[in-house]
């Protein structure tokens, strides 16, 4: 579902720096800077890649003023206006910073399904920066996202945080953590890398062909056939939607039925970021009635090293 990104071993720390706190005539702020390096973007212009290579230095500087309410509040969201919000790339021709404008630099604490989120954002066009270009590129939008899957980081939407995130609920390794800057409206990107993990997490998925993403533990079903006879062939498209390769691929029946099924997952057993492999399952009953069986996908992906997939099927007698 991405396009394929090969992290650079350079990733540096991400750096949480609380830079000050004081009482002005227009509030009270916070201020807060985040720092990184830039990793390949394959799809990113050559132009781009000669000027920004993986490994660049960048920092982005945000600030707030706390004592101002939410700009919208719902369930699960709330959006909240930046005063400072400015970009500096250390390119090898010098440094290049962009600032967004005060009245479209906004930031967000999300409260979703199973993760909580901070994503601080720029406008969505280049007349929303201070410095729009890069080269002869606009800069169409900056975005950082840092990402809790533990869902513990953001206790609660309001009121507007009063100092410096805690980033130690965070997990700025994950794929979900990640800083982009868009160039054009088309979705190309430099693209920054946050964490200490070189290669940033790989991760799982699974479809059935022709259908919808399954979640671990979701069943397969045959129909019924004969002793002796096979019904219908089932295809998986296994892939790699993360950042990091997935590796260390490999399938295995088990259950009460495993004789029943059979598999075959042929090819690579490492997947880069954005590769897909079929696997294909064929069901033979041996005895009539419910027949149920487990696929076991093992991988190196840290949430789901071991992703189970329920086999059903029933064997009608002769």
């Amino acid at each position: 579902m991405r396009s394929i990104f090969r992290q650079f071993p350079l990733l540096l720390a991400l750096l949480f720096i609380p830079l000050l706190s004081i009482a002005g005539g227009s509030g009270d702020i916070v201020s807060q800077t985040f720092e990184g390096v830039t990793v390949s973007n394959p799809g990113q212009p050559a132009s781009l890649n000669g000027e920004f290579p993986p490994g660049t230095p960048w920092s982005l500087e945000v600030a707030w003023i706390y004592s101002n309410g939410p700009l919208n509040s719902t369930v699960n969201q709330a959006s909240y206006r930046l005063i400072t919000m400015t970009l500096t790339l250390r390119g090898t021709s010098g440094d290049w910073i962009s600032g967004a404008l005060m009245e479209k630099a906004s930031f967000s604490l999300f409260q979703g399904s199973g993760f909580h989120e901070v994503q601080f954002t720029s406008g969505s066009q280049p007349s929303d920066h201070s410095n729009p270009t890069i080269g002869t590129f606009s800069v169409d939008s900056i975005n950082l996202t840092l990402a809790d899957q533990t869902s513990t980081a953001i206790p609660a939407l309001t009121p507007t945080p009063q100092s410096a995130f805690d980033l130690a609920d965070f997990s700025p390794s994950v794929s979900l953590s990640f800083l982009k800057v868009y160039i054009d409206g088309f979705a190309s990107t430099i693209v920054g890398g946050l964490g200490t993990n070189p290669t940033g997490d790989p991760d799982l998925a699974v479809r059935e062909k022709g259908g919808s993403i399954l979640q671990p533990g979701s069943a397969v079903r045959f129909r019924a056939a004969s002793l002796g006879s096979r019904s219908q062939k089932k295809v998986l498209l296994v892939g790699n939607n993360g950042l990091g390769n997935l590796g260390n691929l490999a399938a295995k029946l088990t259950g009460p039925a495993k004789r029943d099924f059979s598999v075959s997952f042929k090819g690579a057993t490492t997947l880069a970021p954005g590769q897909s492999k079929s696997l294909e399952i064929e069901f033979e009953p041996r005895r009539s009635g419910k027949r149920s069986a487990t696929l076991k996908l093992n991988s190196n992906d840290p949430d789901s090293p071991v992703f189970l997939v329920k086999l059903k099927g029933r064997g009608k007698g002769r």
